[in-house]
C-alpha cells in the first residue's frame, strides 16, 4: 500500500478537525479530516481486494500531545504479509519490520515535530473491538498512556464507522467496545491534491462542519501569556483586527516625551512576558520519548530502547525495573549497555512490565514504560519427571518383547498341529477337499 501523498497537517485557519471526547475517556482527541480521508482510502483499498470481507489494513498515526488532549496530523501505513490469513495478525517478520519502521519514521523531515500518537486499523470480520492480537501490538508498539487504538469498520458504498480506544489512569483498556463510536464523513472538507492527478487541479469537496480544538488544547492556548498569543496569530488574522484609534489623515500628531516613555515601559514588559512564556513553553515541553519497546522469541525477551535518543546520550546511567508476574528484578546499566540499546530477558510469566529509568550528569531522570502480554513461557521438566518417563518407556518397551515373543510361539504351535493334521489325513486317507 502506498504512503500518504499529503504532507503532515499543521494546525492553523485552514486544519479542519473532528473532536472525540465521550464523558468516560480520559484524553480528547482531535483528528484532522484530510488523515481521515487518507484512513478511509486505505481501508477501501483493503476491503475491495477480496470478494468477501477484503483484507484487513493498519498503520501508524502522528500528531502532538498534550496533559489530556491529543490531536493526530498525519499517518503513515503499516506493512502486514498477512502469513497468518486476511486478518491484521503479525507475523515475527511483521513485527520486526513496524520496529524497524516506528525508528525510521523519526528522520523523516515530513514528521519533524510530530510523535507517534497510536495507530489504527480495520475490522472487516469483526465489530469495533480489540482482540488479543489487537492488544498485543497496543501494549507492545504504543504502550505511552496517551497513545491510543482506533478501530474501523467498513460497510457498504465506502461507509465507515469507527471508534477510539484509550487507557485509563491506571493503564487498563476497555476491549469489548469503545466509549464512542462516529461515522466517517462523506467527503473531505477541505481541497486535496495529489500528486498522481495530472491535470493540476485541486477538487473541492462539499463542506462539512469545522470542528475546534477540544477544551484541553483551548485550556493551554489561554494560559499563555498575551504577547505570545499575539504573535502566534495569523498576520492575516491580525490585520483583520480593527485599530483601537484612527488618527485622521489631516491631523498633525507630535508624541511627547512622556508617551515615548509609556512606549519603552510597555515595549520592557511585553518582552518579559514573552521570555516568561517561552521559558514556561521549554521548562513544560515533553522530553523526546525512549521508545522502549519488547519482542518476544522463543521465550526470550528483547528490550530494546533508542540509543540515539537524546536522553540515552546524555545518561550516565540507567535501570531496567522487570516485573514478571509476582517477581520483580531491578538490572542496572552502565554507559555501554546503554548505548548498546537492547537487553536480553527469560520471562517467566506471560505478563511482563518494564520500566526503564536513564539518569544524566545533573541527576535529571526520564522514565518510560513498556507492557508484554502474551502466553505463559513451557515450564521445563524436572530431572525427576525425565527419569520417571524413562522408566516408564523401558517398561512398555519390554512389554511390546514380550508380546512379540508370545505371537512368535503361538505361530510355531499352530504350524505343528497344521503338520500333524495333514499327517493324519494322509494315514486315514481322508480326502480333504470333500471334507
Amino acid at each position: 500500500m502506498s504512503a500518504p501523498l499529503n504532507p503532515p497537517l499543521t494546525p492553523g485557519p485552514d486544519v479542519k478537525f473532528g473532536v472525540w471526547a465521550p464523558p468516560e475517556s480520559p484524553l480528547s482527541i482531535e483528528y484532522s479530516l484530510v488523515v481521515i480521508e487518507e484512513i478511509r482510502r486505505e481501508v477501501a483499498e483493503g476491503f475491495q481486494r477480496l470478494s468477501r470481507g477484503g483484507i484487513e489494513v493498519g498503520g501508524v498515526l502522528y500528531g502532538t500531545h498534550h496533559e489530556r488532549s491529543v490531536r493526530i496530523l498525519a499517518m503513515r501505513p503499516i506493512a502486514c504479509e498477512h502469513a497468518r490469513g486476511p486478518g491484521f495478525v503479525f507475523s515475527d517478520k511483521d513485527r520486526m519490520s513496524l520496529h524497524e519502521q516506528l525508528l525510521r519514521d523519526k528522520d523523516d523531515p515530513q514528521l519533524e515535530g510530530l510523535v507517534s500518537v497510536g495507530w489504527f486499523l480495520s475490522h472487516t470480520r469483526s465489530e469495533i473491538l480489540l482482540s488479543e492480537s489487537d492488544q498485543e501490538i497496543y501494549s507492545i508498539f504504543f504502550p505511552a498512556p496517551w497513545q491510543v487504538t482506533m478501530v474501523v469498520r467498513p460497510g457498504r458504498n465506502n461507509a465507515m464507522r469507527a471508534g477510539f480506544f484509550v487507557r485509563d489512569a491506571e493503564g487498563s483498556v476497555k476491549t469489548d467496545r469503545s466509549y464512542l463510536e462516529f461515522d466517517f464523513p462523506d467527503r473531505a472538507p477541505v481541497f486535496i491534491e495529489r500528486t498522481g492527478d495530472r491535470s493540476g487541479r485541486r477538487r473541492r469537496e462539499p463542506s462539512l462542519r469545522r470542528a475546534e480544538p477540544g477544551d484541553a488544547a483551548a485550556r493551554h492556548w489561554r494560559e499563555l501569556p498575551e504577547a505570545i498569543r499575539v504573535q502566534a496569530q495569523p498576520a492575516a488574522a491580525r490585520a483583520e483586527e480593527p485599530p483601537a484609534f484612527t488618527v485622521p489623515q489631516f491631523a498633525s500628531v507630535k508624541p511627547s516625551r512622556r508617551n515615548w516613555l509609556w512606549l519603552v515601559v510597555w515595549a520592557a514588559a511585553l518582552v518579559i512576558a514573552a521570555l516568561a512564556g517561552l521559558r514556561y513553553w521549554m521548562a513544560n515541553s515533553p522530553p523526546e520519548p525512549i521508545s522502549l519497546s519488547l519482542l518476544e522469541h522463543d521465550g526470550q525477551l528483547l528490550i530494546e530502547w533508542n540509543r540515539s535518543a537524546k536522553p540515552v546520550m546524555k545518561a550516565v546511567s540507567g535501570t531496567l525495573a522487570i516485573a514478571d508476574g509476582a517477581q520483580t528484578e531491578t538490572v542496572n546499566l552502565n554507559r555501554q549497555q546503554l548505548a548498546a540499546g537492547r537487553f536480553t530477558y527469560l520471562r517467566k510469566t506471560g505478563t511482563v512490565e518494564v520500566r526503564m529509568t536513564v539518569q544524566d550528569a545533573a541527576g535529571g531522570k526520564t522514565q518510560e514504560a513498556s507492557r508484554y502480554l502474551g502466553r505463559p513461557p513451557e515450564a521445563p521438566q524436572s530431572a525427576q519427571q525425565l527419569r520417571e518417563l524413562e522408566q516408564r518407556r523401558d517398561e512398555l518397551e519390554a512389554e511390546v518383547r514380550r508380546l512379540r515373543q508370545e505371537n512368535n510361539t503361538q505361530a510355531e504351535r499352530i504350524q505343528q498341529l497344521e503338520r500333524l493334521l495333514r499327517v493324519l489325513q494322509t494315514r486315514l486317507g481322508i480326502d480333504s477337499g470333500k471334507q
